[in-house]
């Protein structure tokens, strides 16, 4: 009986956030023209670290920040709902006697069944929420689509300044993630991005992908460059070229991966629940941006394989990744996720539509057939190659070794982005990227989940988060107080939406409940961003 208790002291806590949330907004009903203000402390420093949600002014009518404090609460409920659930996933995967498991399996259906059914209204109210957030957060995206394309191409080249992106040789994914951090500092003081082509290692890229500029080139380039090693080390504003090292830990700057610009945050926090996310998405989108013949060889694909909504994606990373850079992870890991998001939405819709999951993998040969053995149930689709077998379908997934598995692999991300929902791993490039790209478009924070670690940027600005409430530990679990700060370990991490891993200034580390923790936004003045 003890063992159930912590389980169901989280769904009464759970309970008790939903009846908050409806008597907050019963009693303070929004009127439909209603205007959220903001108020917020003001800065001179380049850089400042604030709550990611605003702070509303009490002076202001209490049905001013209805929407606002009803939405936090809201997506809050939802968190620690997909927390409750994934420690009973944890607890009944445990070893544990017959006697003793066929007790708590009865104690699991009696209690915890109902609790899925709260959780999938809830799920419904998040989606209500993102849903009425869509249309402005596609304008806002919109407007720095078009601000980047300014920037990207000047009507007078030979007097635009301008920086130089320079990268170490890898695959696909991480060279977008170097240059990525070129285009953040480019925008931070208002630069051309150009990529020295003696960088680019991956064959037929310029068919592929639209080009950065259509004004100007590197090779053009005839003026004096000057290293860049960061603002505090040399006056750049003078300076015409400079080039940047992306691979390079030397250099220094405020413009940097999870900090966003200055200027946006007051909208993207009220439209977006992880505006770095959102911020890092829009540079993705930029950069990624497929050339109309592979956009047309997509639909062909969807097509031929039948693929339509709606579907889930998700990407196995096998060969190098697993002998190099992490573990291997089953399948069944993934379609934990996956079976969880299809017996919700299906059920939710009353739907008996087709489970259909696409794959991406460099190893389909063994992960399809794997698949299909273990989940009959489900339809496993994959991009077809006309020239190989699903048996001799196993390749590297650098996507730079030759033009068509380039062509292949930037098909697999679009099909892989577009999707309803998606499982892969942090630790590969490609499962973050096609996270960015989700979030470039929409709010993805429920949309997509890692089974290995949490999400990070290499060299990226540190995510600080600031307790809400105090939390006694146990088990690895940090002990904390409001109002204390933790510095994320996102490559000891899981899914975020769970828990977190960090370490506090005392120099303790261990996981934390997400929902007993605000995160901090850094917000920078990014030059080119600043009107928008």
């Amino acid at each position: 009986m003890m063992k159930t208790i912590p389980k169901l002291l989280l769904v009464v806590s759970l309970c008790v956030n939903i009846m908050f949330i409806y008597n907050y907004v019963k009693q303070y009903n929004r009127p439909t023209s209603v205007r959220r203000i903001l108020v917020f402390p003001t800065s001179t420093n380049n850089s400042e670290t604030r709550p990611v949600k605003a702070t509303f002014s009490e002076r202001q009518n209490k049905d001013q920040f209805t929407f606002q404090g009803a939405r936090s609460l809201i997506v809050g409920a939802y968190s620690e709902a997909l927390q409750v659930k994934e420690f009973a996933r944890k607890y009944f995967s445990k070893d544990l006697d017959l006697t003793t498991k066929s007790a708590l399996e009865e104690d699991y259906s009696r209690n915890y069944l109902p609790f899925k059914d709260l959780t999938r209204k809830i799920e419904a109210l998040v989606d209500a929420i993102y849903s009425q957030s869509q249309d402005n957060l596609t304008i806002l995206g919109n407007l720095v689509q078009k601000r980047i394309q300014k920037l990207q191409n000047p009507s007078d080249c030979k007097t635009a300044k301008k920086l130089i992106c320079k990268f170490p040789r890898c695959g696909l994914g991480c060279q977008f993630h170097h240059i990525g951090k070129c285009l953040l500092v480019a925008l931070g003081t208002n630069r051309v991005m150009l990529v020295d082509n003696k960088n680019v290692h991956c064959k037929g890229i310029e068919k592929v992908f639209l080009p950065l500029s259509k004004t100007c080139s590197s090779e053009d380039m005839s003026m004096k460059v000057v290293e860049w090693l960061g603002e505090s080390q040399l006056k750049y504003e003078d300076i015409a070229v400079v080039s940047l090292d992306a691979g390079s830990a030397e250099y220094e700057t405020y413009f940097k991966a999870f900090t966003i610009p200055r200027s946006l945050q007051e909208r993207i926090e009220v439209l977006h629940d992880d505006p770095n996310l959102w911020w890092i998405g829009q540079i993705m989108r930029y950069l990624f941006r497929p050339s109309r013949w592979i956009t047309d060889k997509v639909q062909q694909i969807r097509k031929k394989i039948n693929l339509v909504h709606p579907y889930v994606s998700i990407h196995v990373r096998r060969t190098d990744k697993h002998f190099l850079e992490a573990k291997r992870v089953g399948i069944d890991k993934y379609m934990e996720h996956v079976i969880d998001w299809f017996d919700n939405r299906l059920r939710s819709a009353g739907s008996s539509s087709t489970r259909n999951i696409y794959v991406a993998s460099d190893d389909l040969a063994h992960v399809i057939p794997d698949a299909r053995r273990k989940y009959p149930n489900y339809k496993f689709l994959y991009q077809p190659n006309d020239k190989k077998s699903l048996k001799d379908m196993r390749q590297g997934f650098f996507g730079r070794d030759t033009e068509e598995e380039l062509v292949s692999l930037v098909c697999d991300l679009v099909i892989l982005s577009q999707s309803d929902y998606f499982v892969g791993t942090y630790s590969s490039n490609v499962g973050r990227l096609v996270t960015e790209l989700m979030h470039s478009a929409s709010d993805a924070t429920f949309r997509s989940r890692s089974v290995d670690q949490g999400m990070y940027y290499h060299q990226g600005f540190p995510i600080i988060y600031r307790a809400i409430e105090s939390h006694l530990g146990g088990n690895g679990e940090l002990s904390f107080s409001a109002g204390e700060k933790i510095f994320l370990q996102p490559l000891l991490a899981g899914s975020l939406q769970y828990k977190g891993f960090g370490t506090k200034v005392t120099g303790q580390y261990g996981s934390f409940p997400m929902h007993k923790v605000e995160q901090l936004l850094t917000t920078v003045p990014y030059v080119a961003i600043t009107d928008i």
